[in-house]
């Protein structure tokens, strides 16, 4: 009996990277309040780079304030030691600490980076950092344009997944909408999974990027309202296109709303709360999901918007 206990190790015995790849499945709030309070060969063991190969402060991005997430941001990107391969972090204000991700991005495959405010130059600046990254996330993120696309076409061959949606008013303020489209197609034929919500490009834009894209498997298109496809025409030119999600607007019984009708209605709040009470009267059919593209808010204030 005591041979057989001889041969199993108490969990503070065991070596400290051992341990850190069971704490790699915890959550983060596990990691930083209970494990650290253990003992002190799990707190040691959790300081260490195997904890931090995947870092997701999504929800808690939504909850603090920017200087404590930048602050969190630097501590475990640093912990990682150089290992990281995930990162997932929204709202990111600060573009010093957008360099410093890419300065520890040695390792780094899945960057998500939605709603923050890192501009163009930054990124043509860093690109050549993430030249490892297969899934990249920059919908949402107003200040970056055309040559930051093609900075990071051209210095991340690896990239098979770019997610680059966008809510409609920031689409109709770009000065050539269709250039970031032009640069993908110019810059990334790995690429199998894209989306492109809410952009403001043509039909012909949509063909280049097919063209341009051989191995492109899914795109996503929804709200692109100016883009008419052949479905037929798509599945013999393009038989590896197998997930084609697109999204237009339609009046009730009427043509479809093209660019410049759509930007009358919405630029503007007056134009605004016209469209959101002809939705809620049923005048114009719309899923909610274009609605929740159109406002970035959720469809519960869109009710709130009648009263004011």
């Amino acid at each position: 009996m005591e041979e057989e206990q001889s041969e199993f190790r108490h969990w503070d015995e065991l070596l400290p990277d051992a341990l850190g790849l069971i704490f790699s499945y915890l959550s983060l709030k596990e990691l930083l309040e209970v494990i650290p309070c253990v003992c002190k060969s799990w707190s040691k063991a959790v300081m260490g780079p195997l904890c931090w190969q995947y870092i997701d402060l999504f929800q808690w991005s939504i909850r603090w304030q920017p200087h404590q997430l930048d602050r969190m941001l630097r501590m475990l990107v640093a912990r990682s030691g150089g290992s990281l391969r995930s990162l997932h972090v929204a709202g990111l204000q600060n573009e010093s600490n957008f360099s410093f991700i890419t300065e520890n991005a040695g390792s780094l495959q899945v960057l998500r980076l939605p709603r923050s405010e890192i501009s163009g130059p930054i990124v043509e600046e860093t690109a050549q950092r993430l030249s490892t990254i297969t899934f990249l996330d920059l919908s949402h993120c107003p200040k970056i344009g055309a040559k930051a696309i093609e900075a990071i076409g051209k210095h991340c061959k690896f990239l098979v997944t770019l997610c680059r949606n966008m809510h409609f008013l920031d689409s109709a303020g770009k000065v050539e909408p269709e250039d970031e489209a032009n640069a993908i197609a110019a810059t990334m034929p790995r690429l199998k999974h894209l989306e492109l919500r809410c952009h403001f490009i043509s039909t012909e834009c949509v063909l280049n990027i097919l063209s341009g894209c051989p191995h492109l498997e899914h795109l996503d298109i929804k709200g692109c309202l100016e883009v008419e496809l052949d479905h037929q025409f798509l599945k013999d030119e393009f038989p590896k296109l197998k997930n084609l999600l697109e999204l237009r607007l339609r009046n009730v019984g009427g043509p479809y709303i093209g660019y410049h009708e759509f930007i009358d209605w919405i630029y503007g709040f007056s134009y605004l709360r016209m469209w959101v009470e002809c939705w809620l009267n049923g005048e114009i059919k719309l899923p909610l999901s274009v609605i929740e593209c159109a406002i970035p808010c959720p469809s519960f204030i869109l009710q709130y918007l009648l009263s004011m």
